[in-house]
């Protein structure tokens, strides 16, 4: 088994193989770049990250001419909401009113679109993966980022040279630093980018169950119930995974009175969930996601540019995020693909991605603040929220919204390099 040595170069170095980052590194491989991402975990598993994409992810699959690749793995498509107050239907949105095309979302468990745009990467050989890599600091010439340092430990490595092993200390020298690390950004942290919006109101409360019979699969279903706001997805497998809407630093609370009083309430606004929790003696089945929102003032920094969580989060009401981070990394791509067929990747150049995403991704913001006003558990507005919520879907600009929700009007604006045109589909990643 041959090690490499420690320090090597490579023209990008993206942090965090994420959605947005693994449809970075495959865009820009595919333009011949030598191309490096880091993943601090030991595989792609990812459980209540992301599974939902919006008829938005379709159209974008579909410019890009992968969506038959990415639909050849498992998923399932929604192509409605409904929403309950007390268990009386007061709407239901069907995709296609919104847009002939392309009009639903796509389930995907996360390791399956991971695992797929792997994949498609593993033809371009200029493609590496490292898992079990955490970056420690990054690589400055004077204020310009050039690479990072990073610490790497033995796992599963995408590096398609035979025996070769990237393990120990590395240091990793590019012209371009992307991070795509999250919500939590060890980048964002290291770079010392300032935060311009960071807004925290709403938790929400993940669990899976095996579908009732009785369960209609195939529907995006959200209720307004007597205790708890709850959000209902079709999960691969014959599995529903419901959303609890709770308040910041409810869960807590909850914790504290005990399992038996929350099973009560939950079992009392959700009876078909009864035999479910005959099931449950502890909160060890739960998983808390914090709604939280944060935008970076300025994305780029010399040599180095944060793209999907890691600059824009959004909260998980409409699930657009994993939607909105891959529409940012196409937009990187095609940004940086330019700047290194220019020979211009300048700040000013590396800046041009935040100017083009800006206007979208603030009005993915604007109207998930809208949205949680209706989702409140505050005791005074809380009954209230259902009412506002059934008139206001009566009214006839909210359709508008719902279409700048879930959908995208025109095509991204990128280089038709970037367009898929083989038609052989390589087998399933057995990597996950």
């Amino acid at each position: 088994m041959e090690y490499v040595k420690n320090e090597f170069n490579s023209d990008v170095c993206i942090v965090g193989a994420g959605p947005a980052g693994m449809l970075l590194g495959l865009l820009l491989a595919k333009q011949g770049l030598e191309i490096i991402v880091l993943e601090q975990n030991p595989d792609f598993h990812r459980e209540y990250r992301g599974e939902i994409t919006q008829p938005r992810f379709v159209q974008l699959m579909k410019q890009l001419n992968l969506l038959d690749f990415i639909e050849s793995h498992d998923h399932v498509k929604i192509p409605e909401v409904t929403v309950f107050h007390q268990n009386k239907e007061i709407m239901n949105l069907k995709f296609n009113t919104l847009i002939e095309d392309e009009s639903y979302c796509a389930r995907l468990t996360q390791p399956t679109l991971l695992a797929a745009l792997l994949n498609k990467a593993k033809q371009y050989p200029n493609f590496k993966l490292l898992f079990n890599t955490k970056v420690k600091n990054l690589l400055k010439e004077n204020e310009k980022v050039v690479g990072v340092h990073a610490q790497a430990k033995y796992g599963d490595q995408i590096n398609f040279i035979a025996d070769e092993v990237f393990e120990g200390d590395l240091k990793i020298h590019a012209r371009v630093t992307v991070g795509v690390d999250g919500r939590n950004s060890t980048i964002e942290k290291l770079g010392n980018f300032e935060l311009d919006l960071d807004y925290y109101d709403n938790d929400l409360l993940w669990f899976s169950f095996e579908k009732p019979e009785s369960w209609d699969y195939n529907i995006y279903h959200f209720y307004f119930q007597k205790n708890y706001n709850y959000l209902f997805l079709p999960k691969l497998g014959g599995y529903i995974q419901c959303g609890v809407s709770l308040t910041k630093g409810e869960y807590q609370k909850i914790k504290k009175e005990g399992i038996d009083s929350f099973k009560e309430k939950i079992v009392e606004d959700m009876p078909i969930l009864a035999d479910y929790f005959e099931q449950v003696h502890d909160f060890k089945s739960f998983v808390l996601l914090l709604c939280r929102m944060r935008y970076i003032r300025e994305w780029a920094k010399d040599g180095c540019l944060l793209i999907g969580d890691a600059a824009h989060c959004v909260t998980p009401w409409g699930a657009v995020g994993s939607t909105l981070a891959m529409g940012t990394a196409v937009i990187a791509a095609d940004v940086i693909y330019k700047g290194f067929k220019n020979n211009d990747l300048s700040l000013e150049t590396l800046k041009q991605v935040q100017r083009r995403r800006h206007e979208e991704v603030k009005l993915i913001q604007n109207l998930q603040q809208t949205l949680e006003k209706f989702l409140t558990r505050d005791p005074i507005k809380k009954d209230l929220a259902p009412i506002i919520f059934n008139l206001a879907t009566k009214m006839p600009d909210v359709t508008k919204v719902y279409k700048n929700l879930f959908t995208r009007e025109k095509p991204l604006d990128i280089d038709e390099a970037f367009i898929f045109h083989d038609e052989k589909k390589p087998e399933p990643s057995n990597v996950s």
